[in-house]
């Protein structure tokens, strides 16, 4: 990774993922039978890498181990079938949500089946230490794990290390083939990253400036609108000279992008939880400090709230520090806050990254009902080398998902930041995982129970009016002195060129096939097929401004001292729909819940905005643009500014094309002014 820049606290926090290796995920009930009539398998519990070649041994039989079995639902046909009417737009059943104590009565295991669970565990000689409506938590040595799930516990050498896992798929007893949907905490734990790139450091390989400047900094040109200032005294680049980026964005201008803000339209009423991992102990403070920079209000008493626990934080070396995660909340909370301001705002810090702990972050919403919608700006992939995030682990999150449907609770995830997230995509962009084995859709966000938010750049002209959107992909040049023995001749100034042309992937909005099958709403509006394989579900739904290239502006403090700084990814986009769909909520009355029925219903309408990689309004030729990120601090030269200014080429994802119609760099486009007028004119239900 020596050609990756060096990245400032909070763009990107190593993620320890997961690989599927080709499996098709599939429902709980779904699964296929063990070899013994009396055990149910948990398909794909043993992760991929436990494999005989990296076998390094038995774990010893004493030895103490705990796990987490996750507990599945008492009528998984029932479930569905009620989801399918609650969500479909059509049925007249359509947004009949249940309680959260409705859904526990109705779908959740029962205490006669949480005892028997918790009963088979002990009779194997574990102890039960916690147990909740979502899992049981048991410890005990290894012959006992062996025992209860039929398989032993052995060492596997990994590029991470040598790490445990099952020598075979886990199973349970057959009577408990649908209360047991998954195992974790007998491998490597799966862990997420924020999907999200703080833009005060160039994103250039391989010679990074030094990170600490804000977009503020004294000499740094920035552009009012799109194209407005010329970058005159810079090279030419694809035959023109370019135009210095537009100047950070502030929610001002996105609510007038896309349409918020009016007298119906701030959110009121409605609460947006945010779960991310730990929490910055300096909000909201600084939202508040970030409202009146911008021109907004600060939160009144009472409508921002947070949970976090620092004495319970998971701090360790799958996650990022708890510091590095503290741009992402601001972001997140700055968004929300700035595109729904009369919304409510829950941020949730979970204790780490780790699924386990992310998860609980979740549920805890979910099961007391504490907000109407979720935004979620982090993400993992599912395959990957080491892979840990197994199939039986995404049974588990996708159930959580189908509660939330249940209860009309959306829950929005960031499509990613790495375009397809394929390897070719990971040799050079900023945010992606190395780790990647193949082209795919980050996980939570290609679930088929949430709405995939992707990224666009945004245009706006020299009125502050929305101009044209093209698919969130950044390729990146820097200055170079082309001086050379062929050029004995040329002058420091007039050897100066963009290097190299065409640019390197840097940056791009996530989006592809997930490894499940198309959902009913997609039918239609998506391929039937993609490469060759049956159709699936795809990735993004819709998408909204979040280039790093042009990026938002951001309130936190760093360091000690409060700064107003750029940030992109569909970490800015996704904060910013869940907003929009408090703004939704606010118009029609009565929540949305579940959003991608009612998204898809209305694609090809007006209320959409079909963004293309190459927009009508952006006239012909290449988009570009010049970030100036001012003179760095420690430069001996303050002639010297290669690495002061950074050439842009805009809509070239890696791996996704924004075409006509629905496509996975942007999905349905991006909601134009007229998606909240609808909302209030049909009250959310198509005619």
């Amino acid at each position: 990774m020596s050609a990756h820049p060096r990245i400032r606290p909070g763009a990107l926090a190593a993620a320890v993922c997961t690989a599927l290796l080709g499996t098709v995920l599939a429902s709980p009930a779904a699964h296929a039978a063990g070899p013994s009539p009396h055990r149910h398998t948990l398909s794909g519990s043993r992760p991929g890498y436990a494999t005989a070649g990296a076998d390094a041994g038995a774990v010893p039989a004493d030895q103490r181990l705990t796990a987490r079995l996750y507990l599945g639902s008492r009528d998984p046909g029932g479930l569905a079938a009620f989801l399918r009417q609650v969500t479909d737009p059509h049925s007249p059943h359509y947004r009949h949500f249940l309680t959260p104590a409705a859904y526990q009565r109705r779908f959740a295991l029962g205490p006669a089946e949480r005892r028997a669970v918790a009963d088979w565990l002990t009779r194997a000689g574990l102890t039960v230490t916690r147990d909740t409506a979502h899992y049981v938590d048991v410890s005990g040595p290894e012959r006992a794990v062996r025992q209860a799930l039929g398989s032993p516990i052995h060492h596997y050498r990994t590029a991470r290390g040598t790490v445990s896992a099952p020598s075979g798929d886990l199973s349970v007893p057959s009577s408990l083939g649908t209360e047991v949907v998954a195992v974790s905490g007998l491998s490597a734990p799966a862990a997420a990253h924020p999907q999200s790139h703080r833009t005060t450091t160039p994103l250039h390989p391989p010679h990074p400036r030094p990170s600490g400047t804000t977009v503020a900094d004294a000499g740094a040109v920035c552009s009012p609108s799109f194209g407005g200032t010329s970058a005159t005294g810079l090279p030419t680049a694809y035959g023109a000279t370019p135009a210095y980026a537009p100047c950070p964005y502030v929610p001002a201008q996105l609510r007038h992008a896309y349409g918020a803000g009016g007298a119906h339209a701030t959110g009121k009423g409605t609460t947006i939880a945010i779960v991310d991992a730990y929490g910055s102990p300096t909000m909201p403070a600084d939202a508040d400090r970030y409202a009146r920079a911008t021109g907004d209000r600060p939160f009144r008493p009472g409508q921002y709230r947070q949970r976090v626990t620092p004495k319970d934080w998971n701090v360790g070396s799958a996650c990022a520090p708890p510091a590095s995660w503290a741009g992402e909340e601001a972001l997140d909370v700055d968004m929300a806050h700035g595109l729904a301001p009369d919304a409510h705002v829950l941020y949730m810090g979970a204790n780490s990254c780790l699924d386990a702990d992310l998860m609980d972050a979740e549920a805890t919403v979910i099961d007391h009902r504490l907000a109407d919608s979720i935004s979620n700006s982090w993400a993992e992939i599912i395959h990957s080398d080491p892979g840990h995030l197994t199939p039986d682990l995404v049974n588990a999150w996708n159930l959580l998902f189908e509660q939330a449907a249940a209860e009309g609770i959306g829950v929005y995830f960031a499509a990613g930041d790495c375009g397809d997230s394929s390897p070719g995509a990971a040799e050079t962009g900023v945010n992606c995982d190395p780790k990647t084995t193949a082209a795919q859709a980050d996980f939570p966000s290609g679930s088929p129970w949430v709405t995939s938010v992707g990224g666009t750049t945004l245009a706006l002209d020299r009125h502050g009016n929305y101009a044209w959107e093209t698919s969130m992909g950044d390729e990146l040049s820097v200055l170079t002195d082309s001086t050379s023995a062929a050029r004995p001749s040329a002058s420091r100034a007039s050897g100066r060129a963009w290097g190299p042309l065409p640019g390197v992937f840097a940056f791009g909005g996530g989006g592809g096939p997930s490894d499940f099958p198309q959902p009913w709403y997609q039918r239609g509006r998506t391929p039937a097929r993609s490469h060759g394989t049956p159709a699936r579900r795809t990735t993004p739904d819709v998408a909204m401004e979040g280039d790093g290239a042009l990026p938002v502006l951001v309130g936190l403090t760093d360091g000690g001292a409060f700064q107003l700084v750029g940030f992109g990814g569909t970490s800015a986009a996704t904060p910013a729909f869940a907003a929009l769909q408090a703004d939704a909520q606010q118009e029609t009355g009565r929540p949305l819940g579940f959003a991608n029925p009612l998204l898809y219903a209305l694609g090809g309408s007006p209320v959409f905005r079909d963004v293309t990689d190459h927009p009508a309004a952006a006239g012909t030729g290449p988009l570009t643009v010049v970030r100036d990120y001012g003179p760095s601090p420690t430069a001996q030269d303050p002639s010297d500014d290669q690495q002061r200014y950074v050439l842009y080429a805009l809509g070239r994802d890696y791996g996704l094309h924004a075409v006509p119609g629905y496509d996975d760099a942007t999905g349905l486009g991006s909601p134009s002014p007229a998606y909240l007028r609808w909302m209030r004119r049909t009250g959310g239900i198509p005619r």
